[in-house]
């Protein structure tokens, strides 16, 4: 997926719904720019991608999704920050 030369909703549903029956623990480290000033989060694609999982995956239990939140230093602020605030 980071090997794209740009991000699109469908890229990161795919990412998200990939393999949902195998994968129990989806760990991320992406968002929206890290300067405390950008809101910025998951578009819709990527929501029912996630929202799948969490009510379908692992053999029905969920998966599990986890963003990386400080990443940006001392300007970041994970409230900005969609993905990490979303779940």
């Amino acid at each position: 997926m980071l090997d794209q030369p740009y991000m699109t909703d469908l890229i990161e549903a795919n990412s998200m719904g990939h393999e949902p029956h195998l994968i129990d623990i989806y760990s991320a480290s992406w968002g929206p720019t890290d300067d405390g000033k950008t809101v910025d989060g998951p578009r819709n694609a990527t929501m029912r991608a996630i929202v799948r999982g969490v009510n379908e995956g692992r053999r029905g239990l969920g998966n599990i999704y986890v963003w990386a939140s400080g990443d940006g230093g001392e300007d970041d602020d994970c409230n900005c920050d969609g993905y990490a605030a979303s779940m």
